[in-house]
């Protein structure tokens, strides 16, 4: 059964939201992922080697550090 509820959100959240297809969908596997405390999001979820990358890739990441990101990558 589902129910219609009414809630505030901030307005930059609601300009996203709605142009996404599905919305209740949306709120509804968030609301359910914050209350589910075993699938609790944090960073050390994320593999080492997609966080270099990551890191690697942004523009104003030095070029020393985006070098030894990729000496670090290529000797594995």
């Amino acid at each position: 059964m589902k129910i219609a509820r009414t809630f505030t959100i901030d307005y930059h959240l609601y300009q996203e939201l709605r142009k996404k297809p599905n919305q209740s969908r949306i709120v509804e596997r968030s609301i359910r992922r914050y209350l589910s405390e075993s699938q609790a999001f944090t960073t050390t979820d994320i593999p080492t080697e997609a966080l270099l990358e990551l890191v690697q890739g942004r523009k104003d990441c030095p070029p020393a550090i985006a070098a030894l990101i990729w000496h670090l990558r290529t000797s594995s």
